[in-house]
């Protein structure tokens, strides 16, 4: 028996709770500043989240920033540090549901939702499973016959997740979390590989570009 059908067996004999995500916590929508407002955007300091960053389970810096006074100002609220956001509409939405872990507080744009984990529930946990449960949320909830991909708010919130106890939860979201910075380990050494290949294409690329013009100078005077 594992350590987690232990804390199962120990905490929750009767078996494990399933929840619709509408009651996981508080949900959160986005919506864009108007661009032709300098001050919702120069120097802005709150991480703006759009689709475009969605490709990290952990985000913490984004592409964007805007200002105070465009979540004042605008359709967009700020979502409170440790959420749970999700892409919900996107022409990715036709391979995959992209959902990531937000530390740091930050708004979103229209085409996201974000979820603040309610007492009970740790943030982390619920970024797993929703990453976990990407494809099946995709099937039931994908809206089809648009110009765009987008999910469904009523199926989406009626999707069902379990919710395990704390104990449990917290031994899931150790094990994950390895593997998630495991896999974050290997991405940057595989890009750092992959930068040092470039450099040495671009090395070979100049050294012989270079070697070329020095036979046609040879060429000529010749």
């Amino acid at each position: 028996m594992s350590r987690i059908d232990e804390l199962v067996a120990k905490h929750s004999p009767d078996g494990i709770r399933y929840e619709p995500l509408a009651d996981i916590g508080e949900w959160y929508g986005g919506g864009t500043p108007s661009k032709s407002r300098l001050d919702y955007w120069k120097n802005g300091t709150i991480p703006w989240v759009s689709p475009k960053d969605m490709g990290r389970p952990i985000i913490d810096t984004t592409e964007d920033y805007i200002t105070e006074a465009a979540v004042k100002g605008s359709a967009t609220r700020l979502v409170p540090a440790n959420s749970v956001a999700i892409v919900v509409r996107s022409s990715i939405l036709d391979r995959i549901l992209p959902t990531a872990f937000i530390p740091v507080p930050a708004a979103l744009n229209q085409d996201m939702k974000a979820v603040v984990a309610r007492d009970g529930i740790m943030p982390g946990y619920i970024a797993h499973v929703l990453r976990s449960s990407g494809p099946a949320i995709l099937r039931v909830a994908r809206k089809t016959g648009g110009s765009v991909a987008s999910i469904e708010s009523s199926k989406l919130f009626s999707f069902r997740i379990p919710v395990p106890p704390l104990e449990v939860q917290r031994e899931i979201v150790k094990v994950l979390d390895t593997f998630t910075k495991l896999e974050a380990e290997l991405e940057a050494e595989l890009e750092a590989e992959l930068e040092a290949r470039r450099r040495q294409y671009q090395y070979y690329r100049d050294a012989l570009l270079s070697f070329d013009e020095r036979m046609t100078d040879a060429s000529k005077q010749a």
